[in-house]
């Protein structure tokens, strides 16, 4: 059975990304993407992120959400999608009933202490801000508040598997109140 880590073409020249951007777009080949994804799986592992353990992404659309989607997974963490633009509370009611182990969010978050910010600090969730170095040509890990996650040791590479769950929702049931929605991504 199939997973995202392993219907990536990995050695593959051709686009896999394009991302519109002035004066120009950056493009990624699907070698590439591979590339990064794993560099920053491997991040996650040395901070002890393993199967199961929820990473809550306060990242907009952008190419480090993408990378850092695609590495938790393939790390065997539960993937998480917040809206940056949340309040505290809601920030607070996501983080907590997900347990999440480390919430990401965009360059300069930590410093503004932002409501998702606030909202980890308060779960001891560990805190990291992503981005792009365009010298370096790859994403950026840069870890503010190591939270709980300073208590644990480094992790091996996960490989996926088809019946790990990859990404977890928040709907509004029938109450009005949230609800998680779990999918694997087989």
């Amino acid at each position: 059975m199939s997973t995202l880590s392993n219907t990536i073409p990995r050695a593959s020249p051709s686009p896999a990304i394009i991302v519109p951007s002035k004066p120009d777009a950056l493009t990624i080949s699907y070698s590439q993407l591979s590339t990064q994804i794993l560099s920053f799986q491997e991040k996650l592992a040395n901070l002890g992120i393993t199967e199961g353990d929820a990473v809550s992404l306060a990242l907009p659309n952008s190419f480090e959400f993408i990378v850092a989607f695609l590495a938790s997974s393939w790390q065997r963490g539960i993937v998480a999608p917040l809206n940056p633009s949340y309040k505290q509370d809601e920030f607070e009611f996501y983080i907590e009933d997900l347990k999440s182990a480390i919430v990401l969010v965009p360059r300069g978050s930590f410093e503004k202490n932002v409501p998702a910010v606030r909202a980890a600090r308060k779960f001891c969730a560990a805190i990291g801000e992503c981005y792009w170095d365009s010298q370096k040509a790859q994403v950026e890990l840069d870890i503010k508040d190591y939270g709980r996650l300073r208590e644990k040791a480094a992790e091996r590479l996960q490989n996926a598997q088809p019946d790990n769950v990859a990404l977890v929702l928040h709907t509004s049931g029938t109450t009005g109140r949230p609800k998680a929605v779990c999918q694997t991504l087989a």
